[in-house]
């Protein structure tokens, strides 16, 4: 079965774990053979740090195919050649840095005016991440993309382009953490420009150690949205390691391969590599 699976992780709250998530994930499955590319969606470039590159030191990235596919789309394959990053983890990455702004920018201004600057009336602003997709997901089984706070427009482009989203939050915050508008935010998305889009699970984030805990926790928040959605099946242990990892540039498996959250993540990708076939 051809995978070629579109992942956003995305939470409109912070310090959630929406980066380590992206690396530890798309670690786990490079781990077990699959063909990743990791996709810098914040203008704050923490996965392309976490990546170990240095986010302003990165003369292509995602804001130049952004712009790109608004004003020169008969030129964004030679982009993508030049701005994909392949990395000693396996794993391949698309940067970021803070001139995403300016693409954010650009993209409000369309929002605004209703000005398409190529002249495709089939195209929206909210679509532009999309259009490249036909230029990466053939080479790809996974492609993971990691959301910002600020710019909802650039949360709105990554969930147009994906076929789900994980949700992570806080587990000693439940319905707190921002889930609510999320979910608000993927309806509106599903509804208006991507139809294909689903709601892959909420991921507990930052667990400490009482199974016990653990359980009453995953019932709350089952319980607090009704059965709805998927709620994932082993929370992420919180540990210093976890958050040590991205800024040594390292997954938690290059980290730390013996720590608890390792063991997590796995189980995070197991449950990843079963999506759509129920």
């Amino acid at each position: 079965m051809c995978e070629n699976k579109i992942i956003s992780i995305t939470n409109q709250k912070g310090g959630v774990g929406k980066t380590t998530t992206a690396l530890n994930l798309g670690a786990a499955l490079t781990g077990i053979g699959k063909k990743v590319l990791l996709i810098d969606n914040d203008p704050q470039g923490n996965l392309t740090a976490a990546m170990n590159h240095t986010p302003a030191a990165q003369k292509y990235t995602l804001t130049n195919l952004l712009l790109a596919a608004m004003d020169y789309p008969e030129d964004l394959e030679c982009h993508i050649g030049r701005t994909v990053l392949h990395t000693e983890s396996g794993m391949d990455l698309i940067p970021a840095n803070r001139r995403l702004a300016d693409a954010a920018a650009r993209l409000q201004v369309m929002q605004l005016s209703q000005y398409n600057a190529v002249g495709d009336t089939e195209r929206s602003c909210e679509k532009v991440m999309d259009s490249l997709m036909p230029f990466l997901q053939d080479r790809y089984d996974y492609i993971i993309i990691d959301c910002g706070l600020k710019h909802e427009l650039l949360t709105v482009n990554a969930l147009a382009a994906s076929d789900y989203c994980i949700i992570p939050v806080q587990s000693h915050f439940l319905a707190s953490e921002g889930v609510p508008d999320v979910l608000d935010l993927v309806r509106s998305v599903k509804e208006k420009f991507n139809p294909r889009l689903e709601v892959a699970g909420i991921l507990l984030t930052m667990y400490q150690t009482r199974p016990q805990l653990c359980r009453s926790v995953r019932e709350s928040v089952v319980d607090v949205y009704g059965g709805r959605y998927h709620v994932f099946e082993r929370p992420i242990e919180y540990s210093v390691k976890v958050a040590e990892c991205p800024a040594a540039g390292q997954s938690i498996f290059e980290y730390a391969p013996k720590n608890a959250a390792a063991e997590s993540y796995r189980s995070l990708a197991r449950e990843v590599l079963g999506l759509g076939e129920s």
